[in-house]
């Protein structure tokens, strides 16, 4: 008896394995068909090719030889150094508080300068812009810009979703997925998206995570405001909730054939 015990416990232990198992490495794995040492040309995007819309929220420091002109635009320099600075755009909040957004007609407010138009421009233009306008009013002043507002979204099968902010001047979508802890094994590699803001509205993005035509693709570099999207392999993931119910049912079934099998013998 204790044989075939132990032959039914066996059963339950492997049907248990197979219910709640992981999806096949082919299935969660990226990029699988890409050769070694294949060269892929993408379409490269930085923050520096961004036009700048209403809302957006830019860091513009400017510097001179003049202390007061540097309290005038950087109050944080005062105390001394950059340490101020750093405070100032420490996380989000302080950004949103300290930063320079644009407001419904396109414009940011300087002191002194005033309103400065600067929807539609790049980083690089509204730079120019910036030192046009300032050198009316300051001698051999420096005008930096850096955009704020970075933020892409990732949702879906990730194991941390949510709102991100970028800080470099790229970010692949490669990059993003990683910042939210990566993919589940419930994930459906093949079937995500991204949803981008157009100049007419927002359109869609479908790809393959599996496929090195990503590399190629237009999703590939994140734009700001980007929303990433991975869809969930629903027959696997549905199978893995069902997995308790399973082994309980066999589990069930072993325990009536023990108890058979000792009646008989």
């Amino acid at each position: 008896m204790n044989k075939k015990v132990s032959i039914c416990k066996l059963l339950v232990i492997l049907c248990a394995g197979l219910l709640v198992s992981c999806a096949s490495t082919k299935e969660i794995t990226y990029l699988q068909n890409l050769p070694e040492g294949e060269v892929q040309q993408g379409i490269l995007y930085s923050t520096n090719d961004y036009a700048l819309r209403v809302g957006d929220n830019l860091f513009i420091q400017v510097t001179s030889m003049n202390p007061e002109v540097n309290q005038l635009f950087n109050p944080s320099m005062a105390g001394g150094g950059n340490s101020g600075a750093g405070q100032q755009f420490a996380n989000e909040a302080t950004q949103y508080i300290n930063g320079y957004q644009l407001d419904g007609d396109g414009r940011v407010e300087l002191p002194i300068i005033g309103h400065v138009y600067l929807k539609g421009a790049t980083i690089t233009e509204a730079k120019k812009i910036l030192d046009t306008k300032v050198a009316e009013y300051f001698k051999e002043a420096m005008v930096t810009v850096k955009l704020l507002s970075f933020k892409y979204t990732v949702m879906g099968e990730v194991s941390y979703p949510g709102v991100f902010y970028n800080y470099n001047n790229t970010c692949t979508i490669l990059e993003a997925i990683s910042n939210a802890r990566g993919t589940t094994d419930t994930s459906k590699l093949k079937q995500a998206k991204v949803v981008r803001e157009g100049k007419d509205g927002s359109y869609s993005i479908d790809i393959d995570l599996t496929d090195k035509s990503l590399l190629t693709s237009p999703a590939y570099y994140i734009h700001p405001n980007d929303v990433i999207y991975v869809s969930p392999d629903r027959g696997f993931k549905n199978m893995r909730l069902n997995a308790s119910i399973y082994s309980l049912m066999l589990s069930t079934i072993t325990t009536a054939i023990v108890v058979v099998s000792y009646l008989k013998d």
